[in-house]
């Protein structure tokens, strides 16, 4: 019979395995996991909480095999009909300075139920010092400060996440921080203690001390197999190796050969779509303008397509003259990327735009009475 053997659970392993029960594959699904059940990850830094994407039952009525376990090595697929999908996931990056140790992650649901029960253990307003504002960092920050903590956050940078969001709506955001009650301080943390960091030459006392530094693509089982890696493992379109045609990987470990790893919830989506039209020999999915989204201090931040590609910036702002959503436009004039904050259907309709390579004039995207029906019309 064929088979299809998925190692990790996170929202790439799991989107396969119901992409192929939905397109009623005639084969054996698994999935190995050494957390078990799989689970969403991005409700770790926003709620702290576990949320599984589906019921153990879902499982055993797909006769989809779920095991629990941690695989470092296994056979390479001897049938053209058998496949291993690699979806793998990240690891966080450690902090290579002295008490580096002391620091706590926050990247599975063992490391969310051991903040959890610090903070609801804690007195309230207990001092949490969070090193890193990207993503995970700011999230963290602001449902420690929800849970009562005086928080503290460090960057090396005043607009974290300029890359993603832009320059301006960066900065507007990590500044918003000090309006949340978080106390933000830029710099570096040289030296951990159990209960104290030295950032910038000051000592800074804290009860919890988390890092959120970025991640790395885990690639050691795919290093064991002798596949390819380089920043991830490398991968053509079709999602397989370019050592074994029969290994597929997706998610955040993979990086498709001549692009930028994609470390993001819809990508590794669509790289589940495209591995199952791979293993099922079906018309490849069209690839979506990339998308992605962050929760903090009740606000909902969005990012459409690649500030990279941007040479300038168009920003609009709210009725409090506060920014509320950037465009970004490529050195040809195009809309290319665009950030917002609780942009309602703004981010599908730059999504079309983009798609279309249409691009709105300059006064429309300024205009905040040009909702996303009436942008670009």
């Amino acid at each position: 019979m064929p088979s299809v053997h998925i190692i990790g659970g996170g929202v790439a392993g799991y989107a396969l395995a119901r992409y192929l029960v939905q397109q009623n594959y005639a084969g054996s699904i698994k999935i190995s996991d050494a957390q078990g059940l799989p689970y969403d990850r991005p409700p770790l830094s926003k709620s702290l909480q576990v949320e599984p994407f589906a019921p153990v039952s879902w499982y055993q009525q797909n006769d989809v095999g779920l095991i629990q376990e941690d695989v470092q090595s296994l056979q390479l697929p001897q049938s053209a009909e058998d496949w291993v999908v690699l979806a793998t996931g990240t690891t966080p990056k450690a902090l290579g300075i002295p008490g580096g140790h002391h620091a706590r992650s926050l990247h599975n649901a063992a490391d969310a139920a051991g903040i959890s029960e610090v903070l609801e253990s804690g007195m309230f307003g207990q001092r949490v010092l969070v090193i890193g504002a990207g993503l995970v960092g700011a999230e963290f920050a602001s449902t420690a400060k929800m849970l009562g903590a005086q928080v503290t956050l460090v960057s090396s940078s005043n607009a974290p996440l300029a890359h993603v969001l832009g320059q301006e709506l960066a900065e507007q955001l990590h500044a918003d921080h000090a309006n949340h009650g978080i106390a933000t301080l830029t710099g570096a943390v040289t030296e951990l203690g159990p209960n104290h960091a030295m950032a910038n030459g000051q000592r800074h006392d804290a009860e919890l001390i988390v890092a959120a530094i970025g991640v790395e693509p885990e690639t050691a089982l795919a290093g064991h197999l002798g596949l390819e890696v380089d920043d991830g493992i490398v991968v053509d379109a079709q999602q397989r190796s370019l050592s074994c045609p029969q290994v597929l990987a997706i998610g955040d470990a993979a990086r498709e050969e001549n692009q930028q790893r994609a470390v993001h919830w819809e990508a590794a989506m669509e790289d589940a779509a495209q591995a199952a039209a791979t293993i099922l020999g079906t018309a490849a999915p069209q690839r979506s303008v990339p998308w992605f989204w962050s929760d903090r201090h009740e606000m909902h931040v969005e990012t459409v397509g690649d500030f990279s590609q941007a040479a300038s910036t168009v920003t609009r702002l709210n009725r409090r003259g506060k920014i509320q959503t950037v465009f970004g436009l490529d050195a040809n004039g195009s809309l290319v990327s665009a950030s917002m904050i609780d942009g309602g259907l703004m981010a599908k309709a730059v999504r079309r735009l983009i798609a279309k390579s249409a691009t709105p004039s300059i006064e429309q995207l300024k205009d905040p009475m040009a909702g996303p029906r009436e942008l670009g019309r």
